[in-house]
């Protein structure tokens, strides 16, 4: 087996990747779900920008401070992803104790002052399993959505390269590595390449890694991509194997219009973060893993449909 296929196998293979497959069950909802990050809801001149996140309970249990953190990551992410800025946060916590529910907060309040979002109320029971779940909402004026990319477009990668791993996690974060200001103004970047129309689709790079998510967006899209594992930015001395498996505080893929590559990545660049082109969209439907001299399909979504949500799906 060639290391990209074997890198293949193991995406296809991991925990996190399965895990997403799951969301065909939201077709139980009966309606029509675009697969995006965050629901866009036509509101005046802008749009609102909701969207929500659970924390594995585990996790709760076994670093209280850190799931506070990721309730606030995870939910700005997806407001950014969305060419949104964040506007609230609210927080649902039930905790065994009261130590553990003040650690809990502790991490809320933490992350939501580095990223620049107020906490603006929630819900809090003392007793029982610990469980965190948070919603956020933002505004938009130039959504960014899967449903606006097509064949052709270019594939871009962001992120903040500075950061380290959670010990013997998949989690790399940067909000104690880099300075609050610039946590604050690198999601502005979003929204800066959403309102010029230099990028018009975008997902932000969660559980499943860089190929998972690149996989939800084509699903939602309704397209296929190639990927070139190498030209994804990634930290000095990390692996292209390992950083496709990460979920860093700050990931993005962003679809840009051609011959828009240069204007999509250039307010990432301004603020000292890194973007470069990955590959390119086509009608394929299929993703597709490229490395010098070997290219491999990773996924067929024609024959196996990922999460079931996308235009196939909604029609």
């Amino acid at each position: 087996m060639t290391p990209l296929a074997h890198l293949a196998a193991q995406i296809r293979a991991s925990p996190a990747l399965k895990a997403k497959r799951e969301l065909a069950l939201l077709r139980r909802l009966q309606a029509s779900l675009d697969g995006d990050d965050g629901a866009a809801i036509r509101h005046g001149n802008a749009y609102l920008i909701v969207c929500g996140e659970a924390i594995q309970p585990a996790f709760v249990r076994r670093d209280p401070h850190g799931a506070g953190a990721a309730a606030v990551v995870t939910n700005v992410s997806d407001v950014r992803a969305m060419g949104g800025r964040p506007l609230g946060l609210l927080d649902m916590l039930i905790s065994p104790d009261r130590a553990h529910a003040d650690a809990v907060l502790e991490g809320i309040a933490w992350a939501a002052n580095l990223l620049g979002v107020e906490v603006v109320g929630g819900h809090l029971t003392l007793g029982g399993e610990p469980a965190l779940s948070a919603s956020c909402t933002g505004v938009a004026t130039r959504p960014l959505r899967a449903a606006s990319a097509r064949a052709g477009d270019e594939l871009l990668a962001a992120f903040c390269l500075e950061g380290r791993y959670g010990a013997g996690t998949p989690f790399f974060s940067s909000l104690r590595d880099r300075r609050p200001d610039a946590l604050r103004d690198d999601g502005e970047a979003l929204v800066e390449v959403a309102e010029s129309g230099a990028v018009h689709a975008a997902r932000d790079v969660s559980m499943p890694g860089v190929a998972g998510s690149l996989l939800q967006l084509l699903e939602a899209a309704g397209c296929g991509a190639t990927l070139d594992v190498e030209r994804v930015p990634r930290p000095g001395g990390v692996s292209a194997e390992r950083w496709l498996f990460t979920f860093p505080s700050f990931g993005f893929l962003l679809v840009a219009p051609p011959g828009a590559a240069g204007a999509a990545a250039a307010p990432f660049l301004r603020r000292g973060l890194s973007c470069a082109p990955v590959g390119r969209l086509d009608d394929s439907r299929t993703l597709r893993l490229t490395a010098p001299g070997e290219s491999i399909v990773l996924w067929d979504l024609d024959r196996e449909p990922f999460t079931h949500l996308g235009p196939a799906e909604s029609t």
